[in-house]
Formats: C-alpha cells, sequence, structure tokens
C-alpha cells in the first residue's frame, strides 16, 4: 500500500456545505468527496461513472496547515426574466491543506499520473479556484495517511509561519 500526499493551494477555495439558491457556504477544510471529485477530473471521469466507487475506498486524511479567512462575496443574477436577486457565496482565503490518501500501488500511481497530467481541468471547490500552480504531490510507501502527515513537513505560505 502506497500513501499519496498532495498540498491544496490556491487564493480562493470552497468546500461544500449548507446550500441554498441565496446563500453558499464552505467548509473550512476539503471534505474526501471534493477530494474525489479532483482526481475524478484528472482522471477524465464523467459523474456517473461507476470507477468513482472505487476512490471512495481509499483511506484519506486532511491536515490545515494554513487554515485562511472567509470571504463572503455577493453576485446579483437574473433569476427569472427581470427578476434579479443578490447570492452570497463563501470563500477561504490564503488556505494551505495537506491531503493524504492511500490505496494499492498501482491505483496510488495512476491516480499520481493524473493529477500530473490531466484530463479536465483542476478546482478546489468551485470551478473558479483553480489550484495556484501545480499541486505538489509526493508518494509515501508502507505508511498510513495519518502517520505520514504527522511526520510531514509543514506547508503554510512562508508569510504564515
Amino acid at each position: 500500500m502506497k500513501t499519496l500526499t498532495l498540498r491544496l493551494t490556491s487564493p480562493l477555495q470552497s468546500y461544500g456545505n449548507q446550500a441554498s439558491f441565496s446563500r453558499r457556504t464552505t467548509a473550512t477544510y476539503p471534505s474526501k468527496s471534493a477530494v474525489i471529485g479532483l482526481i475524478s477530473a484528472a482522471l477524465g471521469y464523467q459523474r456517473t461513472d461507476p470507477r468513482i466507487q472505487t476512490l471512495n475506498e481509499l483511506a484519506f486524511a486532511v491536515r490545515i496547515d494554513q487554515p485562511g479567512r472567509t470571504l463572503t462575496d455577493f453576485q446579483t443574477v437574473e433569476w427569472k426574466k427581470n427578476t434579479r436577486k443578490v447570492t452570497y457565496r463563501d470563500y477561504l482565503q490564503d488556505a494551505v491543506f495537506v491531503v493524504a490518501l492511500e490505496g494499492d500501488d498501482e491505483q496510488i500511481e495512476s491516480i499520481s499520473d493524473a493529477l500530473r497530467h490531466p484530463v479536465y481541468q483542476l478546482y478546489l471547490g468551485r470551478r473558479a479556484n483553480v489550484p495556484a500552480g501545480p499541486l505538489r504531490l509526493t508518494i509515501h510507501k508502507n505508511s498510513q495517511p495519518v502517520d505520514v502527515l504527522k511526520t510531514l513537513e509543514w506547508q503554510a505560505s512562508t508569510w504564515y509561519k
């Protein structure tokens, strides 16, 4: 078994939490489903692809290295013809997370390759939130996700440290 770590950072990130038409909040860290979505995009899977179920079997852990701050943005949308509404979206600013995923060797290698050469655009929560450059990926042999995160160097931005 191998564990893949990836550093997730972007000026803005947003991970689904409570949602209504007028308000969409964000969790304070990426969920497993958000990371599975990121990997699925990299692998080129459609939303209905049954192979996504195998990704759900990966062991998962996340570490918050730089929590970031919440930013609320408002948007005016035309809801119906001549009817405009204001909606609010929450984002995390300047956050840094390290995710660890454990699976069989072949699966982890395949995911790592796909994240380096994705089929679809990668984003961190919402489609406008692209990663800040290439993802930092590392493969660890014979280690479980939590153990890897306990020993991995702190990944926060220099200005934050």
